[in-house]
C-alpha cells in the first residue's frame, strides 16, 4: 500500500513539475512579448526587476511596478504604481488589467492630467475587429490642471466600448458623485442627490471598412452622441437627440435638442464672478422669462439647442464659449 502511495506521489510530483515547466515557459514568452511590444510600439524599456510573472496554474499574471514613461510618437506620459495583467489559460483573447495610482499626462500641457486611485479594465480582442469589448471602472477619478487643483472629480467612473460593427464602436460613460470645481463656489453638494453624468453614443473609424483586412490604421474623427444626462447642483440637463461631433474641428453638423430643468428660485440665489457661468445664467434667465412670464418658483422645463462650430459653443444660437482648437 505504501509503495502505491509513493508511486502515486511521485507521478503527481512529476506531472505538476512538468505542468509548471510548461506554464513558466509560456509565462516567460508572454513577458518577453510584452517587453518587446512596449519597446517597439511605445519606446518603453522595462527591466526584469520591474516585471514579474505569477498565477500558476490557471492564469498568467504579469506584474509591472513603478512605471513612468512617455509613449512613443505621442505627447502622452503614462505612470502608475503597479499594474497587473491577467490572461486566463482557457481564454487567451481576453485581458484583465488592475492598476494602482494610474496617471495620464499630456506633455504639451504638463499641468493637465487624469488620475485615479484604482483602475480595473477588461479587454476582449481588438477595436473594429467585430468582437472588441472594453469595460473600465475607476475609483476616485480626477481631472486636474496641476497636482493640487481639480477641475473634475468623481467617486466612480464607468466607461465601456463595444464593436457595433467594423466601422463603429458603441460607447457608454457614467460618472457618479461628480464634482466640478468651477461650480463648487456657487452651489452646495446634496449628499442625498449626488451629481451624475451619463454619455452614450458611438465612435466612427473613418479608415477601416468591412471589406478591408482587419487591423488597418485607425482614424477617429467623429463621435455620434445619442444621449446626455447631467444632474449637477442646481440644474438637470437631458439630451436624447442624436448629433455628430467632429473631434478635430469641434464642430457639429446640426444642433442637439435638449431639455433643461431647474428652479428659478434656486437660480436667483446663484452669485458668481465667473464670466462664462454668468453668461449662461443670463441666457437661462432670459429663457425662463420667455417660457414662464409669471415667474413661478416651481421647477421649469426649458427646451434648448446646443451646438458647436469650430470650437465655438452655442446655446440656442447664442455664442457662449470658445474652446481652444488646433488645426
Amino acid at each position: 500500500m505504501k509503495k502505491k502511495i509513493y508511486t502515486f506521489s511521485l507521478i503527481l510530483f512529476v506531472f505538476l513539475f512538468a505542468l509548471y515547466f510548461v506554464w513558466a515557459l509560456a509565462a516567460n514568452i508572454q513577458k518577453e512579448a510584452l517587453k518587446q511590444h512596449l519597446a517597439n510600439e511605445w519606446a518603453v524599456t522595462l527591466s526584469d526587476e520591474k516585471i514579474t510573472t505569477d498565477g500558476f496554474p490557471f492564469k498568467f499574471g504579469i506584474k509591472v511596478s513603478n512605471f513612468q514613461s512617455q509613449l512613443n510618437n505621442t505627447p502622452i506620459k503614462l505612470e502608475f504604481l503597479k499594474l497587473e495583467i491577467i490572461r486566463l489559460i482557457y481564454n487567451f483573447s481576453d485581458f484583465i488589467l488592475f492598476l494602482e495610482k494610474p496617471m495620464v499626462t499630456n506633455m504639451d500641457y504638463p499641468k493637465f492630467n487624469s488620475s485615479s486611485n484604482k483602475l480595473k479594465a477588461s479587454i476582449s480582442n481588438r477595436p473594429f475587429s467585430g468582437k472588441f469589448k472594453l469595460i473600465t471602472e475607476q475609483e476616485n477619478w480626477q481631472l486636474s490642471d496641476d497636482r493640487n487643483t481639480k477641475i473634475l472629480e468623481a467617486k466612480e467612473v464607468i466607461f465601456a466600448l463595444k464593436d457595433a460593427d467594423q466601422m463603429n464602436l458603441d460607447f457608454y460613460f457614467q460618472a457618479d458623485n461628480l464634482g466640478v470645481s468651477i461650480l463648487d463656489k456657487i452651489y452646495k453638494k446634496d449628499p442625498e442627490k449626488p451629481n451624475k453624468l451619463i454619455l452614450k453614443g458611438s465612435i466612427l473609424n473613418s479608415v477601416t471598412s468591412s471589406r478591408e483586412a482587419p487591423y488597418k490604421p485607425i482614424k477617429l474623427e467623429n463621435i455620434m452622441l445619442e444621449k446626455l444626462d447631467m444632474n449637477i447642483g442646481f440644474f438637470k440637463l437631458s439630451c436624447n437627440d442624436m448629433v455628430a461631433l467632429n473631434l478635430f474641428k469641434l464642430t457639429t453638423k446640426e444642433g442637439v435638442a435638449c431639455l433643461l430643468k431647474l428652479s428659478p428660485k434656486k437660480l436667483a440665489k446663484i452669485k458668481t464672478d465667473n464670466e462664462l457661468i454668468q453668461s449662461i445664467i443670463d441666457i437661462v434667465n432670459l429663457l425662463l422669462i420667455i417660457n414662464n412670464p409669471t415667474r413661478t418658483a416651481e421647477l421649469q422645463a426649458i427646451p434648448i439647442k446646443l451646438s458647436l462650430n469650430e470650437g465655438l459653443f452655442y446655446i440656442n444660437a447664442i455664442p457662449i464659449y470658445q474652446f481652444p482648437t488646433q488645426y
